[in-house]
């Protein structure tokens, strides 16, 4: 069974997650690590470490509300890969956050991206663990899909408000139908 750690703001448990997050996540969709650290544990954001044993696997930063719990980032090391740990992490979402709806987004699947193979294999893994499409994506440098497990969300405005708390509201996202995105209306 994993077990949960808090990140610190310092120390070898914030090091495994910052060098993870670094390796897992283009620069271009990353806040800086301080941040995430910082904010673990205001206003319902948590910055949490994963082992098995004394084993670092993975981490996950998110926010919970009333009814929803937005997942950020989430990443197993790379060696624990292929190993049943992403879900177990998605196990312990689901349990610790039982009757809400969780949340997160993806890089849309695009056979003319960079990294086709990884985009479909990642939305595979979270459909085959429970998460189904929202209907609803939105741009931040690429295309990404909401994906949800439990109850969808009242609409783009709710995924939005979760998505803009990692700025502190200082972003706004916009949130819209996959399919307006992806084939916007001609003007």
């Amino acid at each position: 069974m994993l077990q949960i750690k808090k990140v610190p703001l310092f120390g070898t448990r914030a090091r495994c997650v910052k060098q993870l997050y670094q390796e897992a996540f283009p620069v271009e969709q990353r806040v800086p690590f301080w941040s995430l650290r910082l904010r673990s544990g205001m206003n319902g954001m948590e910055l949490s470490a994963y082992y098995d044993e004394d084993v670092f696997c993975g981490f996950v930063n998110l926010v919970a509300s009333d009814d929803a719990v937005y997942v950020y980032y989430l990443a197993v090391d790379a060696e624990r890969r292929g190993k049943g740990y992403g879900a177990m992490i998605l196990d312990d979402l689901r349990r610790r956050y039982a009757g809400k709806t969780i949340a997160l987004d993806i890089e849309a699947t695009d056979p003319a991206a960079d990294n086709p193979r990884q985009r479909a294999a990642r939305r595979a893994f979270y459909l085959d663990n429970g998460f189904v499409s929202s209907g609803y994506g939105f741009k931040d440098g690429g295309l990404f899909e909401v994906l949800v497990c439990g109850e969808k969300l009242a609409g783009p405005g709710a995924y939005a408000s979760l998505i803009d708390r990692l700025a502190f509201g200082l972003t706004s996202t916009v949130v819209r139908p996959m399919k307006e995105i992806k084939h916007p209306r001609k003007r």
